[in-house]
């Protein structure tokens, strides 16, 4: 039973502290930002700078993760960021803030492939795909009480606290891994040269077709997300007129879908092929981009947001599963080349996503992008590529 594995208990809980750290940090620093430059822009900048790491340093991070010690990985990935943190009260210099939220996000990098490396080796595969159901609901209780947590600490004490707060919240989980025994990965016999290993890792890729379908069908649908949270503003005021109110009730109800998906497939998942579900899941989140400018009411908009939740968690869930399936020593590099993936996709839709909309309007461009995650969700599905297939090759 899951819920009796210690060592997965602490990575779960150390994972939720971590997480409600993020949304206070994101709160508390677009705060700050704005309230020094009184501009819309510099928080933009901000949230630019949070994105770019993962676009070249995902796939390197992955390869020095299968090279070192991941459990020490996380340990001192988690101090230095919340010793990074200790500097932004001590500042209002844009620049410096700038600097910290990007170093923090260099870090960071290192972080995410060695956690997601490191769960198949304290889990049971016939239970990872629970397993990551859970790290998703963590995810989204994180979405939901991270920033209220911000508010009331910034409400009652000023920002500072909130940067005192979530450092505190980096200290925990280290702390927490530091005296967790967690198995130690098989060393190769002999030492390659770093270019070597990270060739290895994209070749592992290339000639698998079920972590390329899943790495595929991940990136169109978080290309989709980056463009929903540019245009739903839209949306909410040119279609439904509700203005910014309306547009955070629907994000709110993509996080309840969100928490509805990984509940589903935590508890049902294991009966579905990780591709086939994967595949699902961006048909129901693509169609539900595709439909979402011609939404005629608000509460239409919250269910089509809801459904969108559901599909992305599904693709998210299903596709880490299957990557953490992947050989113990290939594993950091297939999740650091997933996060380079992902970030590049999201970075590229909420950056062009604007400007495009400005040029053939909204609804063509989240039309198109949701479609697209319909078409391949289709040929996937049809192709009848497995990933218990995958699994059993392995």
């Amino acid at each position: 039973m899951i819920f009796k594995n210690t060592k997965f208990q602490v990575l779960l809980f150390s994972e939720m502290v971590s997480l409600i750290g993020d949304r206070i940090l994101a709160v508390a620093l677009v705060i700050l930002v704005y309230d020094i430059t009184g501009s819309a822009a510099t928080v933009s900048i901000l949230m630019m700078l949070k994105a770019i790491p993962s676009l070249f340093l995902g796939s390197v991070a992955g390869a020095m993760v299968d090279r070192l010690n991941r459990k020490w990985v996380m340990v001192f990935s988690n101090l230095t960021q919340g010793a990074l943190v200790l500097i932004i009260p001590f500042t209002n210099e844009l620049l410096v803030i700038y600097g910290v939220y990007f170093l923090l996000s260099v870090v960071n990098q290192f972080f995410i492939p060695a956690r997601a490396a490191t769960l198949p080796s304290i889990v049971p595969e016939k239970s990872l795909m629970a397993a990551n159901s859970l790290f998703s609901m963590a995810f989204v209780g994180a979405i939901a009480l991270g920033p209220m947590i911000a508010g009331v600490l910034i409400e009652a004490y000023g920002t500072s606290a909130a940067f005192f707060a979530d450092s505190f919240t980096f200290l925990v989980p280290a702390v927490a891994v530091a005296f967790l025994a967690l198995p130690q990965k098989s060393k190769p016999l002999q030492q390659s040269r770093f270019v070597d290993e990270l060739r290895a890792g994209f070749s592992y890729i290339s000639q698998n077709p079920t972590i390329r379908a899943a790495l595929f069908l991940s990136g169109l649908v978080y290309m989709g997300i980056g463009a929903v949270s540019v245009l739903g503003i839209v949306i909410a005021d040119k279609v439904l007129g509700v203005g910014a109110g309306g547009y955070g009730m629907m994000m709110s109800s993509m996080g309840v879908g969100m928490l509805v998906g990984a509940i589903a497939a935590g508890k049902w998942g294991r009966q579905f092929d990780t591709i086939q579900l994967a595949s699902a899941g961006a048909i129901m989140a693509g169609a539900a981009i595709a439909i979402l400018p011609f939404a005629t009411s608000l509460y239409f908009a919250f269910a089509l947001n809801l459904v969108l939740g559901a599909g992305m968690v599904f693709v998210q869930t299903s596709a880490n599963t299957l990557f953490q399936t992947s050989p113990e020593e290939l594993r950091g590099r297939v999740m650091g080349v997933a996060q380079s993936l992902m970030g590049a996709a999201s970075f590229l839709a909420m950056g062009f996503a604007g400007f495009v909309a400005e040029w053939i309007g909204f609804a063509p461009v989240l039309t198109l992008v949701g479609g697209g995650s319909v078409v391949a969700g289709g040929f996937f599905f049809a192709a009848g590529l497995s990933g218990r297939q995958a699994t059993r090759e392995k």
